[in-house]
């Protein structure tokens, strides 16, 4: 694996994941391999630039979560008003306007099953980077500096 230098990083998810990948489902003795790595590549500032990208990353995802919901909002009133409609179709022509109900509603759940999966389980990655970029800021030893007296 090719070691990216600081400054080439362009999404903190991305170059996490290069380091360890889904580390959400690993063991505590491969999350303190991960953390050793951070530890060894970055200095304390660096892992604080990391840590807030993470947190900017978890923070967008929560209020991009609405679009989800609206977009089900919508949906739904579309379903409800072609359901009246269909259902003055099914009393017409039979079995066929009921079937194409039935195959929307079915399409609908599942497209809100699968964004809604996605969406858990990137922010229950990144909410674990976030914990684990915590941990190696909370490890690090504080520096202090004294003046000598001469």
């Amino acid at each position: 694996m090719n070691e990216t230098e600081f400054g080439e990083i362009k999404n903190t998810e991305i170059y996490l994941e290069q380091i360890k990948k889904n580390i959400h489902k690993k063991s505590f003795s491969d999350q303190n391999a991960f953390k050793k790595e951070i530890k060894k590549r970055h200095d304390k500032k660096q892992i604080q630039m990391l840590l807030g990208r993470v947190e900017d990353q978890i923070e967008i995802k929560k209020a991009l979560s609405h679009f989800t919901t609206a977009f089900f909002a919508i949906l739904s009133l579309i379903f409800g008003g072609m359901l009246n409609y269909g259902l003055r179709l099914v009393a017409e022509a039979g079995d066929a306007a009921a079937t194409i109900i039935i195959m929307v509603f079915y399409a609908a759940a599942a497209v809100w099953f699968a964004l809604s999966g996605g969406e858990s389980k990137r922010l229950k990655k990144l909410t674990s980077y976030k914990r684990l970029l915590q941990e190696c800021l909370d490890e690090l030893p504080e520096k202090k500096y004294f003046r000598r007296k001469v």
